[in-house]
């Protein structure tokens, strides 16, 4: 079962049992691991020796929580019961800029921007605390800018490595995903490692 899960780029905790399902109509407490499914590649970087899971569609479920693990570059997904949905590549903030501890989800947006730069965009915000300076940190899909020659993406390493000014940032199709499916007051615990 791992090691299927770990082709999938998926990692199962050990103390998680989770079930493989390709059915997109899964009940609230059921366990997915999410099949790959070709859909168009957001705009991300990765480089060539770093595996990151393709992009796929994951079902309608009810997130009971979700944890943030700094040092992998991923977010763990769980359902009311504790079962683990999905794991998810993500890029987090520069230099410590996300913070850890245990917050819950206060407000979401399907569209914000960058209190500094309005022209700097994301989509599907899912805010669950405060930065350094008071602003809001959350999930979020790619930034990009706004600019008189379209909208120009912002290179984003997901699973990689952190570039943001302190938010979670995932690709634009689970962004929406988490954003459908997180509801307000939804705990959201953010580490450094899973080891300690």
């Amino acid at each position: 079962m791992l090691a299927a899960a770990a082709v999938l780029g998926v990692f199962v905790p050990s103390s998680v049992h989770a079930d493989s399902t390709t059915d997109t109509t899964v009940a609230p407490d059921t366990t997915v691991v999410a099949t790959p499914t070709t859909v168009a590649q957001s705009t991300t970087t990765t480089p060539a020796n770093v595996y990151v899971p393709p992009v796929r569609r994951l079902p309608r479920v009810r997130i009971g929580s979700a944890v943030v693990v700094l040092d992998e570059q991923r977010v763990y997904v769980y359902s009311a019961t504790r079962r683990l949905i999905a794991t998810l590549p993500v890029s987090t903030g520069l230099e410590d800029s996300t913070p850890t501890g245990s917050f819950r989800v206060f407000s979401k947006s399907a569209q914000a921007y960058f209190t500094p730069n309005p022209g700097e965009r994301m989509k599907w915000m899912v805010r669950f605390t405060k930065g350094r300076q008071g602003d809001n940190i959350g999930f979020h899909g790619i930034p990009y800018r706004v600019t008189g020659a379209g909208n120009i993406p912002i290179p984003t390493p997901v699973g990689v490595k952190p570039v943001s000014h302190g938010c979670i940032r995932t690709r634009d199709i689970e962004a929406q995903w988490l954003y459908e499916n997180m509801a307000l007051g939804t705990p959201v615990r953010v580490v450094q490692s899973r080891r300690g």
